[in-house]
């Protein structure tokens, strides 16, 4: 994918967890996407005090990434994104992450999630290539990858390679394209109260 190509959409910030994967998604997003690294773990936004998370270096950071720092317009939280997605890699580290991503971000500015412009893209574990599929099909955890192979077998697949991702840095800029970023094969899904509920559940 050339990042120097013509934008195919609107707008949108990808916040990516570490730096390796975010270098990785901005060598092959296209030129309408923008990609902010979050290095290491956010802050628990539920269990800080509210002066830890004004003087928080990486809440600041983030907060003037998704608004551009644009503090000369009437309303400084504005957003110039169609879109912020959350990319974290699909592992237990990685859930973690994402929660606390939507915590904070939740805090900081909750419109991002009323006015359904938050998402996240599920990452997959697993992908699977043979000659009998046009496209390689994917899997997200290890029950997926068992049913996913039991269903090749029943088509009559004998050839089937595997590959096991260890992270969105581990994939190729074919497949961190096709699974990541691009807008017609990616898996992508609105963020909203009721997965900022089940967060806080789980962190608090």
């Amino acid at each position: 994918m050339d990042s120097l190509a013509p934008p195919i959409f609107g707008p949108e910030l990808f916040i990516v967890e570490g730096v390796s994967a975010a270098d990785a998604v901005e060598n092959v997003c296209d030129a309408n996407q923008h990609v902010y690294a979050m290095q290491g773990k956010p802050i628990n936004v539920l269990r800080a005090s509210g002066k830890e998370v004004r003087t928080n270096k990486r809440v600041d950071e983030m907060y003037r990434r998704i608004t551009r720092n644009r503090s000369d317009l009437d309303d400084p939280n504005y957003v110039p994104y169609e879109r912020v997605i959350l990319l974290t890699d699909p592992d237990v580290d990685g859930v973690h992450a994402k929660a606390l991503l939507l915590t904070m971000i939740n805090t900081l500015l909750p419109e991002l999630i009323a006015n359904d412009q938050l998402f996240t893209v599920r990452v997959p574990k697993f992908s699977f290539r043979s000659a009998r599929l046009a496209e390689p099909v994917y899997a997200y955890s290890p029950e997926g990858k068992v049913s996913v192979l039991a269903q090749l077998e029943e088509h009559g697949a004998t050839d089937v390679e595997q590959s096991h991702y260890k992270g969105i840095a581990s994939m190729n800029g074919d497949e961190i394209w096709n699974v990541c970023l691009n807008p017609e094969t990616r898996n992508m899904t609105p963020l909203t109260a009721e997965h900022t509920k089940a967060a806080e559940s789980v962190l608090r």
